[in-house]
């Protein structure tokens, strides 16, 4: 199956950084004959924004890059492709489709060429007359004039109308915007696509419906080819605080003398960092214009968005989801967009992904003539999440525990780097099975053992980074001790490693286990010797399916605490 995850914003790119993430860990989204994977499915990321600049994308495709080396490690390849395989984990792209919108098809040299609603307005491409004329009565002037390369800063009404005009731009190969997206290659192709972006602020909040009911009228035309389309609402979970200096009256009009104050007070603060002295006067003049995230009109922006989608987009989704915060996370660096815009993932880019992964299970929530509305627990701490509080997500009418998938791929990358014994595999290791694999390549151990080190340097960095704890400076919603537990299956220091591998000896006269290994409330339990067993049928099989095999074995055998 293909999978499009379209990111719509700096909210919509951080979900797919962490969509990515937790296919790197190991979630899975289809079960073939009882074994859980993503293996088999193909993911495109496409990035709808304005920005080119934002800290988010950098993110991103370094998580990208970083997911395309495990693919390698764990394949047969040596090289890096831009999609590998490795039957551990779907096949990503690892080139983001970067989707510009204020990148317009033009009539001449000189079109499309001024970054403001009003230059977008008066383009005149295939002869058509300028709208700037008709529309301008719907505006202010401030409103037509900003310059928008950085955003559509919490406005909406001036993001839809160029987001209009970028959508009907994708029906043709031949516009920047079509030939980066290649749509008519997906014509009779059964595709999920899944658009993720804020419902309160400025791309986000016009990105998602606007190309949301374009994606559903060519779906209508085309009902035979298998489309489906879902939607990921993000409702305010972190709250930025209000820039360093206020807004000017409704009538002002921002003096060159007091922008050039402004910059040479403020011009050293971590927004206006990277910035060229007409970048920061540029930036001083939207904010004093009032073109800017207010933190005060979040939750007021986010209840008119749904009120629309009520009354206008629901239908042009099959699902839709919304994640969000009742006490959103309170941010302590201010940022307009652009590079100083670069925060850690949030617990609720982390829900987000899962209700992508429950999209792209089709696990068919509800029906098209009901929804649900989903609540988490009321006991859950606002800064100190813990992973049972994530919600399941089904693979074919079986709940998907996070707890237990992240606790079964922490097991396999110690199984793996330190029980398996490498370097005794062809003599005391016999009652390996992986051994008699070993025995037909006598060379390709140690290189194999380079790879997995590898592979689970990576798998290991996207972990914890999903988890990054929460701070006053930097707030994520995540416990530290998530983070902590987590570390000590991945750590090499000698005390952890004992702990663990004790945990795992058999009972003297039985076959049991001596202890149990746990994360949060799960726990499980096994030998070394029944590890030793675990080896997927045949001599073809990939280091990828090898550990799929592992750690289809270790969750199949992680249960609840007693009690939990």
């Amino acid at each position: 199956m293909k999978h499009v995850f379209i990111a719509i914003g700096g909210s919509g790119t951080k979900v797919a950084e962490a969509l990515v993430r937790l296919l790197a860990v190991g979630f899975p989204i289809r079960n073939d004959n009882g074994n859980l994977t993503s293996t088999g499915d193909k993911l495109e990321i496409w990035r709808v924004d304005p920005d080119r600049s934002s800290g988010a994308v950098g993110d991103l495709k370094n998580c990208l890059l970083e997911y395309g080396k495990m693919q390698t490690a764990l394949g047969d390849g040596s090289g890096i492709n831009s999609v590998a395989s490795s039957r551990w984990a779907m096949d990503i792209e690892t080139n983001v489709r970067d989707l510009d919108p204020l990148e317009l098809p033009r009539a001449d040299e000189t079109d499309n060429q001024v970054k403001t609603l009003g230059g977008i307005l008066d383009s005149q491409y295939k002869g058509t007359k300028s709208f700037a004329a008709m529309l301008a009565p719907f505006y202010e002037k401030k409103d037509l004039e900003v310059e928008i390369d950085r955003g559509f800063y919490q406005k909406p009404f001036i993001g839809a109308a160029v987001m209009s005009v970028f959508s009907r731009s994708l029906e043709d190969d031949s516009t920047p915007a079509g030939k980066k997206a290649g749509l008519t290659a997906f014509n009779n192709t059964p595709t999920n696509f899944y658009l993720c972006g804020s419902l309160h602020g400025g791309t986000g909040a016009c990105g998602v419906p606007v190309m949301g009911q374009f994606l559903h009228k060519r779906k209508t035309e085309n009902p035979g080819w298998g489309w489906r389309i879902g939607g990921c609402l993000l409702a305010p979970f972190v709250k930025p605080p209000m820039p360093p200096f206020g807004v000017l009256s409704e009538n002002q009009t921002p003096a060159d003398v007091d922008i050039n104050s402004y910059v040479e007070r403020y011009g050293n603060e971590p927004a206006f960092q990277d910035m060229t002295t007409e970048e920061k006067q540029q930036l001083v003049k939207q904010i004093l214009q009032g073109f800017f995230a207010d933190p005060d009109d979040m939750e007021a922006r986010a209840r008119q968005g749904l009120n629309y989608y009520k009354d206008h987009s629901a239908d042009y989704f099959d699902e839709l989801y919304l994640v969000g915060k009742p006490h959103p996370n309170q941010l302590k660096t201010w940022s307009n967009g652009g590079k100083s815009q670069k925060n850690p993932l949030n617990s609720a880019d982390f829900v987000a992904a899962l209700a992508a992964l429950n999209f792209f299970a089709q696990a068919n929530t509800g029906n098209p003539n009901s929804y649900i509305i989903g609540n988490s627990l009321t006991d859950v701490p606002q800064e100190n999440m813990q992973l049972r509080h994530l919600p399941t997500y089904r693979v074919q009418g079986e709940a998907i525990d996070a707890e237990k998938v992240i606790l079964a791929t922490a097991l396999t990358a110690y199984l793996v780097r330190r029980q398996m014994p490498w370097n005794k595999i062809h003599e005391s290791a016999k009652d390996f099975k992986l051994a008699a694999f070993y025995d037909a390549r006598p060379t390709q151990k140690d290189a194999d053992f380079a790879f997995f080190d590898e592979s689970f340097r990576l798998i290991s960095g996207s972990l914890l980074t999903l988890v990054s704890p929460h701070s006053e400076q930097v707030p994520t919603g995540w416990a530290s001790s998530v983070s902590q537990e987590i570390r000590r299956y991945l750590s090499p220091e000698q005390n952890a490693v004992k702990e663990i591998q004790e945990k795992m000896g058999k009972r003297l006269m039985s076959k049991e286990a001596k202890g149990t290994n746990t994360l949060g409330e799960t726990e499980v339990k096994f030998t070394t010797f029944d590890y030793g067993k675990w080896c997927p049928d045949g001599d073809q099989f990939t280091r990828g399916e090898y550990l799929r095999h592992v750690w289809q074995e270790i969750y199949r055998r992680c249960q609840k605490q007693l009690g939990n």
